[in-house]
C-alpha cells in the first residue's frame, strides 16, 4: 500500500489530524505501508514542524529524513500535531492552548477573556470525549490563517479520533437503530441528549460556545459530515470512515 503525498499543496489541522488517524487505519490492514513525501518542499517543511511524519513513521515507511526546511515563523501555528491518549496528554494539549491559543485569541482575532475560557473548556470537551467514549487514541491540532482577500484572520482546531463514532457511542443511551449517522451527529448537538448523564452535555456545549464566538463547527462521523453555523446545519455525504473527526472555525472580531 502506498500513501501518496506527492501532490499537497495545503493542508489544514483537519487534514493533518486525518492523515495521522489515515495512516493508523491503514496500518490495520496492510503490513507495508510507504509513504510518498510532498513534491513541495515548502510544504514538506511545513508538515515536519508540525510534527505530522512523527506520528506518520509509526505506522508507515518514510523514504527519507523529512526536511525541516526554513525555521519555523514566529507564531506559525498555535499548536502541533498532538497525540491524546491520557489524561497527562490532555493537560499537555490544555497548558498549550493556554500559553499560545489564547494570547492568539487575545491579541489577533480580538476576543475576550470570557470567550478565551469558552474556547479552552470546548478543547477539553473534546479532547475528554476521546478518553471517555472513543475507546481509542486521537488527535490535536490548531492554526491560525489570514483571509486575505478579505482581510480577516480566523484560527481553526481539529480533534480527531478512531474509535467507535458518534451513533454507536450514544447506542449506550438511546435506541438508535432507526438513526442514519447525520442524524445522530444532529442530535449529538442537542441539550436534551448526552452519551454520559452524569458528566454533562458533551457537543450541545462545544455548538454552543462556536455559536457564542460566533464561528462554526463541522462534525464526520460514519458516512456523514454536517456543518453548523448560527441555527443553520446542513447534511453531507462522506465515505465511510471509522471514529469522529470535529473541526472548529473561529472568526477575528470586527
Amino acid at each position: 500500500m502506498t500513501l501518496d503525498l506527492s501532490k499537497l499543496g495545503f493542508v489544514d489541522p483537519y487534514g493533518m489530524a486525518v492523515l495521522c488517524l489515515l495512516g493508523r487505519q491503514l496500518s490495520r490492514q496492510f503490513w507495508d505501508i510507504e509513504c510518498v513525501l510532498p513534491e513541495n518542499r515548502d510544504v514538506e517543511s511545513y508538515l515536519t514542524r508540525m510534527r505530522l511524519f512523527e506520528y506518520l513513521r509509526e505506522v508507515v515507511s518514510l523514504p527519507r529524513e523529512p526536511e525541516m526546511g526554513h525555521p519555523p515563523v514566529e507564531n506559525e501555528s498555535l499548536m502541533e500535531v498532538c497525540e491524546i491518549s491520557g489524561q497527562s496528554d490532555v493537560e499537555s494539549a490544555l497548558a498549550l492552548v493556554e500559553s499560545r491559543v489564547g494570547s492568539i485569541l487575545e491579541g489577533e482575532l480580538n476576543y475576550s477573556v470570557k470567550e478565551i475560557t469558552w474556547f479552552k473548556n470546548v478543547v477539553a470537551e473534546l479532547c475528554h470525549n476521546i478518553l471517555d467514549h472513543s475507546g481509542d487514541r486521537g488527535y490535536l491540532v490548531a492554526q491560525r490563517y489570514t483571509n486575505h482577500k478579505l482581510k480577516r484572520k480566523f484560527a481553526m482546531i481539529s480533534v480527531c479520533d478512531l474509535g467507535v463514532g458518534i451513533r454507536e457511542s450514544l447506542s449506550a443511551r438511546y435506541d438508535v437503530t432507526e438513526w442514519t449517522h447525520g442524524a445522530a451527529i444532529t442530535n449529538a448537538v442537542k441539550k436534551t441528549i448526552s452519551r454520559d448523564a452524569a458528566r454533562g452535555l458533551g457537543l450541545y456545549v462545544v455548538r454552543k460556545i462556536c455559536d457564542d464566538c460566533g464561528g462554526s463547527l463541522q462534525i464526520r462521523s460514519g458516512d456523514s459530515r454536517v456543518y453548523f453555523r448560527g441555527q443553520k446545519s446542513r447534511v453531507y455525504s462522506s465515505g465511510n470512515f471509522p471514529g469522529s473527526q470535529v473541526s472548529i472555525t473561529l472568526y477575528e472580531k470586527v
